[in-house]
């Protein structure tokens, strides 16, 4: 069982790792897309439209984008959140209460941050930037909040690999 753990705190570390440089990708893209290094066709494409729609048009693109990665990385997560925390429970002591730790972050993502991040962020799409400092503090706030939950969960994850690792095999 505890093998079987790790090999799933692999996959879910890998998920989490993954969908963070996903997301940060995605936003660069949108820079590198309409920055100097254009491609020809793409700008021919895009010319009727006014250069600070194209860039509302393509962050909105890459923002639903994220939203789907996060809402469906987060079921994924709670999934996988679950099995550790299943395939632990027999081990009690601290390897239970981290898999509990971990399961309990994920669920106040997945549940409470995810959607209010995404219900918040979406109507920013077409805000001009730099945000309003009321909007940008409040999305900031969630933001970070779902980040530090993100490297919590990513400390304990290894953590749990490590301990794992260092048990004698069963």
């Amino acid at each position: 069982m505890e093998r079987l753990a790790l090999l799933v705190l692999g996959l879910w570390l890998g998920l989490l790792v993954a969908s963070s440089a996903v997301a940060t990708v995605n936003f660069r893209t949108v820079d590198r897309l309409l920055g100097p290094g254009q491609r020809p066709e793409l700008a021919r494409t895009l010319e009727p439209v006014p250069p600070e729609g194209r860039r509302f048009a393509l962050r909105h693109l890459v923002s639903e984008v994220n939203r789907w990665i996060f809402r469906t990385g987060g079921i994924a997560q709670l999934a996988l959140a679950a099995a550790v925390t299943v395939l632990l429970w027999p081990a009690g002591g601290t390897l239970r209460w981290l898999a509990l730790a971990a399961l309990a972050i994920t669920a106040v993502q997945a549940v409470g941050l995810a959607g209010a991040i995404a219900s918040f962020g979406r109507p920013l799409d077409f805000v001009p930037r730099p945000l309003p400092p009321d909007l940008a503090r409040r999305f900031g706030l969630l933001h970070g909040a779902y980040v530090i939950g993100d490297m919590a969960k990513a400390l304990l994850l290894a953590v749990l690999s490590v301990l794992l690792l260092r048990r004698p095999p069963a």
